[in-house]
C-alpha cells in the first residue's frame, strides 16, 4: 500500500476527461491518503457530467471510508474549500502539508504560481468562457485547440515560471518537496528541492504520482 496517491486536473464534465483511466487507477492503487491536487471538476454546471464521471465521484466517496482523501482547491473550483467539503464529503483545503519519515512535503494546485494567470485573471477567464462556447457550437474546434495548445505550451511555461515559483514557495515554507498540478505537464525533478507535477487526466497521456513509506516519489504514465 502506498502512503500517498496524488492525482490532479481530472476535469469531470469536460469531453476530454479520461474518467475510465482514473477509475482503473483508483481500483489498482491502494493508498492511505488520496491527494487530489485541484480541478476535480471542469465547470460548475454538473449537468455536464456523464455516467462515468459520476462513477468517479461514487468511487471516491467509497474510498473515503478507508483512506483519507484531501482535495485541494484549483482555479476551476466553483466553491470555497469549506463548501466543497460539504458537497464532496471529504476534506477540502487550499494547501496540504505532510511528512513521510524525515521528508517534508507541501501540496498546492499551482495556479498561484502562474504569473500570467494571476496577473491577467479577467482576461484568462474571458478566454476560457469563449473557449467553451466555441467547443460547444463548433464540431471541429477540438483539433484546432489541441494544435494551438501544443504550439503555445512552451511559451506559456516560460511566461508563467510555474516551476520556478513553486520551488521558491517550497523553500520559503522550509519543505523538501512540493506537489502541484495546474499545468497538465507531468514532471519530477529533484535538485536542492523536489518538484513534482502530477500531470492530468484530460490529456492524451494521463499520469499520476505515488509516494511510498520511505518518501520515494514515482511519477507514473498511462498509455
Amino acid at each position: 500500500m502506498h502512503e500517498v496517491l496524488a492525482i490532479s486536473d481530472i476535469h469531470l464534465g469536460d469531453k476530454d476527461c479520461q474518467a475510465n483511466k482514473l477509475l482503473k487507477v483508483l481500483k489498482k492503487e491502494k493508498a492511505k491518503t488520496i491527494l487530489i491536487v485541484g480541478d476535480l471538476f471542469d465547470h460548475h454546471n454538473l449537468n455536464r457530467l456523464n455516467k462515468t464521471h459520476w462513477k468517479v465521484l461514487s468511487k471516491l466517496r467509497k474510498l473515503s471510508k478507508k483512506s483519507k482523501i484531501i482535495y485541494l482547491i484549483g482555479n476551476h473550483c466553483f466553491l470555497k474549500a469549506e463548501f466543497m467539503s460539504i458537497l464532496l464529503g471529504f476534506d477540502c483545503r487550499d494547501e496540504y502539508e505532510f511528512d513521510i519519515k524525515d521528508k517534508k512535503f507541501i501540496a498546492v494546485h499551482g495556479d498561484i504560481f502562474d504569473i500570467y494567470f494571476s496577473k491577467y485573471k479577467s482576461i484568462t477567464e474571458f478566454i476560457i468562457k469563449l473557449y467553451y462556447i466555441i467547443r460547444h457550437y463548433t464540431p471541429f474546434a477540438d483539433n484546432f485547440f489541441k494544435l494551438l495548445r501544443k504550439k503555445t505550451e512552451s511559451l506559456g511555461e516560460k511566461t508563467s515560471n510555474i516551476k520556478e515559483n513553486a520551488i521558491k514557495y517550497c523553500e520559503f515554507n522550509n519543505k523538501d518537496s512540493i506537489i502541484c498540478g495546474h499545468s497538465h505537464k507531468p514532471e519530477h525533478e529533484h535538485d536542492k528541492f523536489e518538484y513534482i507535477n502530477t500531470g492530468s487526466f484530460c490529456e492524451e497521456k494521463s499520469s499520476y504520482v505515488t509516494i511510498d513509506k520511505k518518501g520515494k516519489v514515482n511519477l507514473i504514465y498511462l498509455d
